[in-house]
């Protein structure tokens, strides 16, 4: 009799140590998923902070007061030093690239995922998170030292840029499911 009791806490330990080390195999892979997003998302708040060092500027055409972009073309063209943002005219006239990552996979009807979308001819791209959308980029372009919380307008986080991405339904107004740095 000890000895079955011992022999079932040994399956139910051992198919525990399974889950835990080994998610994939026994459950659906939404974390990897949000862990993914969210470090892409650090990543792109790195390679702004790393630009506005450099430039002492934010990568964004119109600064306004807290001005929202998403991670297309006018945002990640200047991060990636696209041959549009070099030279004296540009956003980003040494034409540093300070994002990298991997090439998106294409989902069909003109969305990718999981990814930068690279064009080799003139440096321009557009970064896509894993449910085939872009990231959101909040930032403190009055330098105040703060920037509205987008969860809940009319608060205040204390962060110069705040990147969000919609999550796994691709709506960025419902907030229980968003991947977010802050």
């Amino acid at each position: 009799m000890k000895w079955s009791k011992f022999l079932i806490f040994s399956g139910v330990a051992a198919f525990i140590l399974v889950e835990l080390l080994f998610p994939s195999i026994t459950g659906p892979q939404k974390l990897p998923l949000e862990l993914q997003a969210k470090n892409t998302a650090f990543n792109l708040n790195k390679a702004i902070t790393a630009y506005h060092t450099e430039y002492r500027d934010y990568p964004i055409l119109d600064p306004v007061n807290d001005v929202v972009i998403d991670s297309e073309h006018a945002l990640m063209d200047i991060l990636l030093g696209s041959d549009k943002q070099r030279g004296q005219d540009g956003r980003n006239p040494r034409g540093i690239a300070f994002y990298t990552d991997k090439a998106a996979k294409p989902m069909g009807g003109g969305r990718f995922r999981k990814g930068l979308t690279y064009n080799e001819k003139d440096g321009s791209g557009q970064l896509w998170d894993p449910w085939g959308n872009f990231y959101r980029v909040r930032f403190d372009t009055d330098r105040n030292g703060k920037v509205e919380n987008p969860e809940k307008p009319g608060t205040f986080i204390p962060e110069s840029i705040l990147t969000w991405s919609a999550g796994p339904d691709g709506d960025f107004e419902t907030w229980e499911d968003n991947v977010k740095t802050w």
